[in-house]
């Protein structure tokens, strides 16, 4: 039957009258075609904006409830009940009782019934009201699950209001930023005046530790006179502006030019009258061109515009509609960007060259970006930054407090800490920049740097020079299979204490290499480490947490990853068996996490074989090194970013510049964005 359209068309009972026109007919069904089509649109904006807020339901409401009271339990390798609520697949095929969720349908599942009557989770705290009703109103609206793999690495946190932290200089960076825009060395002097920056999230540039206080202002005064005064005033001022009268036009030019080069970017109304009125005082009182620029110049070493990362950042992000995540802020500015770069590759302020590009405008010119961050990379200052990075991410700074009990390691010499320090620094670049392997290499590479003093420690036999005790000599590892990799380095090994600690070890491999976490233990659990004994290894007490069904579901996690490293007492040396005589293994398996059985290994060296060819690895390099660039913890806001920044960094070798290039020239260097911090202590990361 046609159309009524065409219908209208002709005369009633079929009595003789004009022919159809058809113009007239395609001009009505073409309206009618736009509004339909209209319509049909609008019926696809509103069921996309609704797929929207079911996407975002899940992976900012679903996922960390999931992630904090339910994959302790019921994760890809403990299953219990043979329960996966970590994979999406296996979550919906349910346990060994069923289907746990009928989509749809909240009073049917049994998830929503152990919940609701807080049989779940057990030994500990139940749902909130509020969390009971948003998993009720999930399963209710279909139970739209929308990422495959719920981590508890990155979803376990809880989500705050967006906050966006303003980033105080560190003191490396202070040093730095004072070298290059005066050209004078403070180094000595801010490490004897300044606070030590806080470790905080695994690294001392974390954004939010970065407080100040009295002691912090009146060493930045003191720091700003000795600075200006070891610089030649005039001679530094004509490099901005020729003129030295107190003439407006002087000044205000003097001021303008120089304080972007102090600053680090351009200057507003407001500031220039601020240090105008300097000018105007010091003239008034007859003081000299000199003594103007001096004062100046000290209150722009004391200005937050100075000691301070300050970014104009506007949220422009939808206001007042529940379940849509807030968008991202405007890009950063030229200038912000030109910072970004050169403290993330450097460490330290724009060079002339990238605040040229800036005033251009050209720093959100993704080719011009790489092209800079290639340049970067090629000078000095990008290694001097990496080391600092490879030396915060892997506590090198506790060496310097190292002191093992003397009775039990008699022949412990204070000097071995700093070798072992410089070892692994040395192995860091060698790596990274004169191989230029991936930063996964660095599990495995089967090479080091040893003086004669931690040659003996590691029983090597190496030839080495006798001139000099203090020099780092390379040395082949290939034929030393119990040596190679960070992992079989002083530096790492020490960190079980005394007593190799294989809780201490395998947590870091845990949290340092495969980005997971486990945890806390329960309220009230004695933690104190037992001891091994005539007859009972650190494995054996390890193997009875791991088996006991009140600790085991964790221990279970982290605790096995530190079998491969048996063999390493508590100092770095390689014993075939402890103290007590009692044997040391190196046979054992990794429990990847999202896996649902461990990998085994026969020794070390097929462990640190396994952790360098995992993804997983590459991946929580990749993301130490991202958050060391951000000066923040990650969170599940990041998580699109990061596997972005990942997968072109993997795309290009997984190396260290491939990674900083992925960096900057990611969304996360190029915005700004008002990041939903953690309430835990830890901001979500382990």
């Amino acid at each position: 039957m046609r159309s009524s359209l065409f219908r209208q068309t002709h005369p009633p009972h079929g009595g003789a009258g004009p022919r159809p026109s058809l113009t007239g007919a395609f001009k009505l069904s073409l309206r009618f075609l736009v509004l339909v089509l209209g319509s049909m649109a609008a019926v696809g904006n509103v069921g996309r904006a609704e797929s929207s807020v079911t996407e975002t339901m899940f992976r900012e409401e679903v996922a960390p409830i999931l992630a904090r009271h339910c994959i302790g339990c019921h994760d890809a390798s403990t299953a219990e009940a043979g329960l996966d609520l970590s994979h999406r697949d296996a979550a919906l095929r349910g346990g060994h009782d069923g289907v746990v969720i009928v989509e749809g349908q909240a009073d049917h599942s049994a998830l929503w019934q152990v919940i609701d009557a807080d049989l779940m989770p057990p030994d500990r705290p139940p749902l909130t009201d509020t969390e009971k009703a948003v998993i009720r109103r999930w399963i209710n609206n279909g139970a739209s699950w929308t990422i495959d793999f719920v981590d508890p690495a990155i979803y376990s946190g809880t989500p705050v209001r967006p906050q966006q932290w303003v980033r105080r200089l560190t003191v490396d960076e202070y040093v730095h930023t004072v070298a290059d825009v005066f050209g004078v060395d403070v180094q000595a002097q801010a490490a004897r005046l300044l606070p030590a920056d806080p470790r905080a999230d695994g690294f001392r540039n974390t954004a939010y530790s970065l407080n100040v206080d009295l002691k912090n202002v009146q060493a930045y005064a003191r720091l700003a006179e000795q600075i200006v005064d070891s610089i030649p005033i005039e001679r530094f001022a004509k490099q901005f502006h020729r003129g030295t009268k107190f003439t407006d036009k002087d000044m205000r030019g003097l001021i303008d030019a120089m304080g972007r080069h102090v600053y680090r970017g351009p200057l507003n109304e407001s500031e220039i009258a601020s240090l105008r009125g300097i000018t105007t005082t010091v003239a008034a009182a007859g003081g000299t061109y000199e003594e103007a620029v001096r004062y100046v110049l000290l209150a722009m070493l004391q200005s937050p515009r100075f000691l301070y990362r300050i970014e104009q950042q506007v949220i422009d992000g939808p206001r007042g509609k529940p379940g849509v995540a807030p968008e991202r802020s405007v890009a950063v500015s030229d200038f912000e960007m030109a910072s970004r770069l050169s403290y993330a590759v450097w460490g330290g302020p724009p060079d002339k060259r990238l605040f040229d590009l800036a005033s251009k405008k050209r720093l959100h010119e993704r080719e011009v970006v790489e092209a800079e961050v290639r340049r970067m990379l090629d000078d000095p200052r990008a290694r001097r930054q990496s080391l600092l990075f490879a030396s915060q991410w892997l506590d090198l700074d506790r060496l310097a407090n190292l002191s093992p009990d003397q009775k039990r390691f008699p022949k412990w010499q204070a000097a071995l800490a700093d070798d072992m320090r410089r070892e692994t620094l040395a192995f860091f670049e060698e790596v990274v920049w004169n191989r230029r392997r991936p930063m996964v290499a660095l599990l495995n590479e089967p090479v080091t740097f040893v003086t004669p003093r931690l040659a003996d420690h590691y029983d090597l036999a190496v030839d080495l020079p006798a001139d000099d005790d203090q020099a780092l000599n390379l040395v082949s590892l290939v034929d030393v299979p119990q040596r190679g990799g960070l992992l079989t380095q002083g530096s790492l090994l020490t960190i079980g204490g005394d007593d190799a600690s294989m809780v201490t070890r395998g947590l870091f491999v845990l949290n340092d290499l495969l980005y997971s976490r486990v945890g806390d233990p329960p309220p009230g659990l004695d933690t104190t480490p037992i001891p091994p004994s005539p007859g009972r290894s650190h494995r054996d007490i390890a193997l009875d947490r791991v088996r006991n069904d009140a600790c085991g579901g964790c221990h279970a996690k982290f605790e096995p990853l530190a079998f491969g490293l048996e063999r390493y007492d508590g100092l770095g040396t390689y014993r075939l068996t402890d103290e007590y005589g009692n044997e040391n293994r190196q046979d054992g398996a990794i429990q990847f996490p999202g896996d649902a059985m461990p990998t085994p290994f026969d020794d070390s060296a097929q462990m640190m074989d396994l952790l360098a060819r995992s993804d997983r690895v590459s991946k929580g390099i990749t993301r130490k090194l991202i958050q060391f660039v951000m000066g923040r913890p990650l969170t599940m806001n990041d998580v699109s970013d990061v596997d972005q920044i990942h997968q072109a960094a993997s795309a290009e070798g997984g190396t260290y510049m491939a990674t900083m290039i992925a960096i900057a020239t990611s969304d996360l260097m190029a915005r700004g964005r008002a990041d939903l911090q953690s309430s835990d202590s830890n901001g979500s990361q382990p």
